[in-house]
């Protein structure tokens, strides 16, 4: 297990250009798929995911080439629709490659989906959908075979805005027989995303942003170049370390509207922002201070990846504030881990009361997922003295060299593989 070597108390800031977003990176991997012809994708984030993605297009069959942050795919030549079960523990966004197999090929066989163990994340609402629009589903000794001569448009309504299926559901749908229309739709800009690149492709697809999004299906999709938009998460976890360490920060390559509601945070506890063209410059006050009640959800609520890194601020904000974990019922694990640094938090059910503290300490912590993994950093870099975060490769999972651009920015960071 890979660690990380921190030494706090400096203030993290300067200028940094945030990278291309993983959770509309991956889908869009999933998705050249559906394209029969070459696919260029620049600004792609260079994170385990990301190359985790590439090998199973690899194990298809297909040719993947990475240069710089160029990625060129060609998934002419595909071979195998069967995505390994290791393969699959290790990724949850691996189950995207159903929508995007049964699409092209018409059958797919598929392991049950891994990831950060965050809470249940069940793939009941992917299949019940994909059945509903002709695809036939046998499981057997713990593996999903699947397909679908006749994949035919059928309006869906989702009882969750799952980005999961939300994204599942346009692959498949991109290349089907008639209209399809997504009802109760997720509406994150990762999903815009992954439309423009299907749009991009030749797919004809309507509504994406809205609650309702309407496909109709193309019997072929050609090859695009696309760039991966930034990442919203990336953005707001440097957003917060430097209003945490007292640092003046200017963020490159971002979209306002796609990060306001970390921003409308951030501005509560006393963060002064100006915006110009693709650039934010944020100004932490001396003092961080917070009376707030903050709900995660779908979009455009606030975002569950936030949390963390969320409340990781929030305990040296003077004040009481409440965070309530809508989305997934096992995210609060980095809790007792900040609590280790002197942090004042009490978990009831799904809901954290955090009380802010004159100052953190630095302690031996444990990540756990991704997001968590990242808190913990984050608070090592604001706490007093030295810290080692144990768990390096779920935080690698997400954020490319997150050691480098910290220490880039005025910070004491050291992977220890």
């Amino acid at each position: 297990m890979g660690y990380y070597l921190i030494e706090g108390g400096k203030p993290i800031g300067g200028e940094f250009a945030v990278r291309g977003s993983k959770n509309a990176a991956l889908p869009i991997l999933a998705a050249t798929l559906l394209a029969e012809d070459e696919v260029v994708l620049e600004n792609c984030p260079l994170i385990r995911d990301f190359y985790l993605t590439l090998d199973i297009l690899r194990t298809l069959g297909c040719k993947a080439e990475l240069t710089g942050r160029t990625a060129v795919i060609d998934t002419r030549q595909i071979k195998d629709v069967k995505i390994q079960e290791e393969t699959v523990q290790k990724m949850r966004s691996s189950i995207l490659f159903l929508g995007a197999l049964l699409g092209r090929e018409k059958r797919a066989i598929l392991g049950h989906p891994g990831g950060c163990a965050i809470g249940k994340r069940p793939i009941d609402i992917h299949l019940s959908s994909f059945e509903k629009m002709g695809v036939e589903i046998n499981e057997e000794d713990g593996l999903f075979y699947c397909s679908a001569p006749h994949i035919l448009g059928y309006h869906i309504y989702l009882k969750y805005p799952s980005v999961g299926a939300t994204e599942n559901l346009l692959l498949l749908a991109a290349k089907a027989e008639g209209v399809t229309v997504i009802h109760n739709a997720a509406r994150e800009p990762e999903i815009v995303a992954l439309v423009h690149f299907l749009r991009a492709c030749g797919a004809e697809i309507y509504g994406e942003g809205t609650p309702s999004i309407m496909i109709e299906g193309v019997k072929k999709l050609h090859g695009a170049y696309f760039s991966i938009p930034f990442d919203r998460i990336e953005a707001g976890t440097f957003l917060c370390a430097s209003a945490m360490t007292g640092g003046e920060l200017s963020l490159l390559g971002v979209e306002k509207n796609d990060i306001e509601t970390t921003l409308d945070v951030l501005q509560k506890t006393g963060c002064r922002f100006t915006f110009e063209t693709e650039r934010l410059r944020m100004m932490p006050p001396k003092q961080l201070k917070a009376e707030l009640s903050l709900v995660t959800g779908p979009y455009p609520g606030f975002p569950t990846d936030m949390q963390p890194l969320i409340m990781s601020l929030l305990t040296l904000a003077k004040g009481t504030c409440m965070i309530s974990e809508t989305v997934f019922e096992a995210r609060f694990r980095h809790a007792e881990e900040l609590c280790r640094m002197g942090a004042d938090i009490v978990i009831a059910d799904r809901v954290a009361k955090i009380k802010g503290s004159p100052g953190l300490h630095g302690a031996e912590v444990f990540g756990r997922d991704l997001r968590g993994g990242a808190a913990l950093l984050i608070a090592a870099l604001a706490a007093e003295g030295k810290s080692t975060v144990y768990g390096s490769e779920y935080v690698e999972r997400g954020y490319e060299k997150i050691e480098d651009a910290f220490s880039l920015l005025g910070g004491n960071v050291r992977l220890m593989e």
